[in-house]
């Protein structure tokens, strides 16, 4: 009896080893799931938040002439700062906006590195990005119970801010004077824009130079993810109008908006006729030659008729600004992407949209129309700015500063950022009133207009157009900045 006891005792005292064996499997399992559990979650915090910078930090390269690596490499480094490093990363894109001989299946592996997603491939088009990482986390209680490690994942969508740029370009008449070698005023037949617009010698300039850094500017834009719109401050048919036109509407496709820029003319109005009186007050300015058909610049017969000079003159600065703000309105409105206006003028402004039958050529005040001082259209104070129309001083720079405020008053307004760029003498040597009212009419609406709140951009001034490529890498520098925050 004594010995069966005994052995029920040797029994009992090894099934509770067992048990507490097992107990102990278990708790280390639960303390395991506890604290592996709590390293997994923390890993998948970090990895998520490092794949939704490493998504934006991937877009930012979403440019011309980026490559699958520079992606990876900007995704990856930032995954690196929030300790989330990871052995596998894919980025995604649309691919087939490029596009490729025949549409690119989903998941396809593009050469560069990047792999199609079709559910980026948005109308109009967007520059975003997909990342995706996965990485392995390593367990150190689980692996009693045969975790060794777990794979997360994550991905995330960034987007970098497309581009509608509305290039605004003066081709006044002054736009020719440089042909001949003076700068400013014609000497010499090829001035005539009838002649230098249809020369392949001896083309307009500074126009023709104006359109080599435009053309080249164009090498900073992401085609068909940005686009581009070209808007002139005059006519461009012969015998045409000094009224603003819009030479292109925004356009994705970059052999188009190269094709614009490069058919620009300067403005070509008809012949002068002498032997006849103005048909119509409508009549502006004409193309004047002497009595041998050596050109003479510019002349206005509605001015000898009636002492009237407000349809003779073509810097409507204010009203180009108004049409290059409509531009933004075309169909399909991108409100998400970045407005940017380039305005590159060559003078003052001195002409202005006509705003109504009683003013059929546009504010030009009185006092200004026989002033041996007074340029035509313009008082003579460029810094004091009329707001009302009604004043009777309102002036083509008045109307100017007022479209501008539309355009970039962020609030009431487009919240366009605009660039401008003063070009050429008459910016600081106006030869008749303020010598520098072209230049601060520019200053103003690039780095004033909309207020404090407005998002401005820069003016620069180039005295010749040997400046203008360092300009326009400065502007491009700073489009970039801003899309990358």
């Amino acid at each position: 009896m004594r010995s069966f006891t005994k052995k029920l005792r040797t029994a009992d005292r090894g099934q509770a080893i067992i048990l507490i064996a097992l107990a102990m499997v278990g708790l280390v399992a639960f303390v395991g799931l506890m604290t592996d559990g709590g390293i997994l979650l923390i890993e998948y915090g970090k990895l998520k938040r490092g794949i939704d910078s490493a998504a934006i930090a991937a877009s930012q390269q979403f440019r011309r002439g980026f490559t699958g690596a520079d992606l990876s490499a900007a995704a990856r480094n930032f995954l690196i700062l929030n300790e989330s490093d990871s052995a596998n990363i894919n980025i995604y894109r649309c691919i087939d906006v490029e596009p490729p001989a025949s549409p690119v299946s989903n998941g396809t592996l593009h050469t560069d590195g990047t792999i199609q997603d079709t559910d980026l491939c948005t109308t109009p088009r967007r520059k975003l990005v997909r990342v995706e990482a996965t990485r392995t986390v390593q367990f150190g209680f689980l692996r009693v119970v045969g975790l060794n490690s777990w794979d997360i994942s994550a991905s995330s969508v960034g987007e970098a801010a497309s581009i509608d740029l509305v290039l605004v370009i003066d081709t006044s008449t002054s736009m020719s004077y440089e042909t001949g070698g003076s700068p400013n005023s014609p000497d010499s037949a090829l001035d005539d824009p009838s002649v230098c617009n249809y020369s392949t010698t001896n083309p307009c300039q500074p126009l023709s130079d104006v359109k080599d850094v435009a053309d080249q500017f164009m090498n900073t834009m992401y085609f068909p993810y940005d686009r581009v719109a070209v808007v002139t401050i005059t006519g461009q048919t012969a015998s045409g109008t000094r009224d603003h036109v819009t030479v292109l509407q925004l356009s994705d496709s970059e052999t188009t908006v190269r094709a614009a820029i490069a058919s620009l003319k300067v403005f070509e109005p008809p012949a002068c006729n002498w032997a006849t009186s103005p048909a119509s007050p409508a009549f502006g300015p004409c193309l004047n030659y002497d009595a041998g058909g050596s050109f003479l610049g510019l002349d206005c017969p509605l001015f000898r008729d009636t002492g009237d000079p407000s349809s003779c003159n073509s810097s409507n600065i204010g009203g180009a600004l108004l049409r290059a703000a409509g531009e933004y309105g075309v169909n399909p409105v991108r409100v998400d992407s970045l407005w940017i206006t380039i305005l590159l003028a060559g003078g003052p402004a001195n002409a202005t949209d006509s705003p109504s039958s009683s003013l059929l050529y546009g504010f030009c005040p009185p006092a200004t129309w026989s002033s041996p001082t007074n340029p035509y259209c313009r008082d003579a104070d460029a810094d004091t700015w009329r707001t009302s129309t009604l004043d009777p001083d309102y002036d083509a720079d008045d109307y100017a500063r007022n479209q501008a405020e539309f355009v970039a008053n962020p609030v009431t307004g487009q919240g366009v950022t605009v660039f401008t760029i003063g070009l050429g003498n008459l910016i600081q040597n106006a030869p008749k009133g303020d010598a520098d009212a072209g230049e601060k009419l520019l200053e103003y609406i690039a780095e004033t207009a909309g207020g404090t709140t407005a998002n401005h951009g820069f003016y620069s001034y180039a005295p010749s157009t040997a400046d203008l490529d360092d300009i326009f890498d400065a502007i491009a520098e700073n489009i970039v900045t801003r899309i990358a925050r």
